[in-house]
Order: C-alpha cells, then sequence, then structure tokens
C-alpha cells in the first residue's frame, strides 16, 4: 500500500517570524486566537521542549467540546515545531475523534515559520497520519476540504488576533 500523502497548507500573515511563532508557543496568545472559526479555547497548557506536551481544549461555535493533545518531537526556536497531534480527553488520555471514529489516533505534524516578503510570515503546517491503520489513512485522505477550511478558519483568527495585539504582544 502506497502511504497517504501530507494535507499541506500556507498562510502569509501580516507580522514577523518572532512574534508569529511567539503567538503560537505561548498558552496565553493561543488561547486568544486557537482553533477554527468560532471556537473557544478552554484550556491552554504547553511545556515547550523534545518530548513536552501541549494539552488543550476547544468549544467550537456549535457547542461541541473537543480536547488536543501534542507531544513535541522538534523544536526549533523561531523555525518549526514537530509534534505528534492526537484527540484526547480532559485528562491527557489518548481519544478518538468525537466526530470520525476511523480518523487517525495520530498525526505527525510539522509547523514551519519563513521570513515572507514585506516583513510577513509564511506559515505551513503539514499533517500525515502517524502509525495509522488503512481505515485511518482512507479517513484522512478523504477529509482534505474539511482541514482546509479548518484551517482558513484557524489562520482568519491569527491573522484578527495579530492585527489587533501585534502592537502590544511582547511588551
Amino acid at each position: 500500500m502506497t502511504p497517504v500523502s501530507p494535507f499541506t497548507v500556507s498562510r502569509v500573515v501580516d507580522a514577523p517570524r518572532p512574534l508569529v511563532y511567539l503567538v503560537h508557543v505561548d498558552p496565553v496568545h493561543i488561547a486568544r486566537w486557537y482553533g477554527p472559526g468560532g471556537a473557544t479555547v478552554l484550556k491552554a497548557e504547553m511545556d515547550l521542549r523534545p518530548g513536552g506536551v501541549h494539552h488543550y481544549g476547544l468549544r467550537t461555535a456549535d457547542g461541541t467540546e473537543m480536547w488536543g493533545l501534542q507531544t513535541f518531537k522538534e523544536v526549533v526556536h523561531n523555525e518549526r515545531l514537530v509534534y505528534v497531534q492526537a484527540f484526547s480527553n480532559p485528562q491527557r488520555g489518548l481519544t478518538r475523534h468525537p466526530m470520525a471514529a476511523t480518523w487517525p489516533l495520530q498525526l505527525l505534524s510539522t509547523v514551519t515559520f519563513e521570513d515572507a516578503p514585506g516583513g510577513m510570515t509564511t506559515i505551513t503546517v503539514s499533517w500525515c497520519p502517524y502509525e495509522s491503520d488503512a481505515a485511518g489513512e482512507a479517513t484522512f485522505d478523504a477529509a482534505r476540504a474539511g482541514m482546509a477550511g479548518g484551517f482558513d478558519g484557524m489562520f482568519a483568527n491569527l491573522e484578527r488576533y495579530l492585527r489587533e495585539n501585534a502592537a502590544t504582544i511582547g511588551h
């Protein structure tokens, strides 16, 4: 069987790379923009180091509560985060996707931050099933449009947060 190709999405945001990286790794900032459009962050705790975790909870616009756990494999300051992404419960136990029982239990995620012209930053997110079965890979492959929509909403939240707060973040 051929492995499923990664899902990759990029966005150029109007903020310098160190600032964009900071709002991705500081739970105070993550709580203000993370998640799909209309979601609120219930919890964001982070131990930013290889082997450390980011445990978070979200409530979507329709009231659905979702929890996630990211276990960091690589942290390169201002450049890259590599982690294993999973759904979880409030106690950090791994769970299945609340709306897709065959979704892969874990994804390998890479987020890169690169300078773009005009003092802007290109963020690129790449996901692929991690140690998944064939059903998980097929579910992942079929969900690309939904993943793209979710990231569009999250990037819009990020852009709004940076636009409204860039002058005071880190000061």
